[in-house]
């Protein structure tokens, strides 16, 4: 389209003057006064909600990259935590569960009392407290928005102390390889039912139905040596990852 000013003159009493009209030429002479067309109207909402939908997904993968990162941090703290309990008792690995504290993770185990998130604690003085998917400790995933205590413990290293079955606790020395046996890793409670019955423990008969897979994926790790993996469960070995089995 071209547009042309046209000069008109007038006299008046008060003199001569200059109007400039614009005109338009072509095919639509009145498009100055025209809107969207529908097809306009629609490529511009497409284009919208595009970039809607990539803004949406983008927010939501930072959401989960920040979830993942702080399990990391969780795990890590738990490392510690293990770590001292290892130095205290001659080498030896806590118990994944037993009968008086119903679990590692258990408010009165010794790995909470030592991050100070246990019995006894200003935080969670009570266990009703702890035992929350709400409350904010070590024990309990971000990602995980229904259930607490979210980590399960591999019972051939950090043995199973239960009714009529006492297992004796494992050394540290008797692992070959502490960067490749897997201590705790997430459990399914936020995996996607009916896969998310997760029991707080595994074996290398059941890591791939009790080890969850809530980040991306696959879930993180802890290691004898306390370095942290995000790693898929079938990708682990059970003779070379989880120990065998305890007699």
């Amino acid at each position: 389209m071209k547009i042309f000013l046209t000069v008109t003159q007038r006299s008046d009493e008060d003199g001569e003057r200059c109007h400039f009209k614009p005109k338009a030429v072509g095919n639509s002479p009145n498009r100055f006064q025209q809107g969207f067309t529908l097809v306009e109207l629609l490529v511009v909402i497409a284009i919208i909600a595009t970039l809607a939908a990539i803004a949406t997904l983008s927010s939501q993968r930072m959401i989960a990259n920040a979830a993942s990162t702080k399990c990391v941090s969780n795990l890590r703290q738990i490392g510690t935590a293990m770590g001292t309990y290892v130095t205290e008792n001659s080498g030896k690995i806590p118990y994944s569960n037993d009968p008086n504290t119903i679990g590692f993770s258990h408010w009165t185990a010794p790995l909470p009392k030592l991050l100070d998130v246990g019995e006894g604690s200003v935080k969670f003085p009570l266990r009703t407290d702890y035992d929350k998917a709400t409350a904010i400790h070590p024990f309990n995933c971000p990602t995980c928005k229904t259930k607490f205590r979210t980590y399960a413990a591999n019972m051939n290293a950090m043995c199973f102390l239960g009714q009529g079955g006492n297992y004796a606790l494992r050394n540290m020395s008797s692992a070959p390889n502490l960067a490749a046996l897997v201590l705790l890793a997430d459990d399914t409670q936020a995996d996607p039912a009916p896969k998310n019955n997760g029991k707080g423990v595994f074996d290398s008969s059941s890591f791939v139905s009790q080890i969850g897979v809530r980040h991306n994926g696959k879930a993180n790790m802890l290691f004898a040596d306390f370095h942290i993996e995000s790693r898929a469960r079938e990708s682990l070995t059970p003779t070379i990852n989880l120990l065998p089995k305890y007699n």
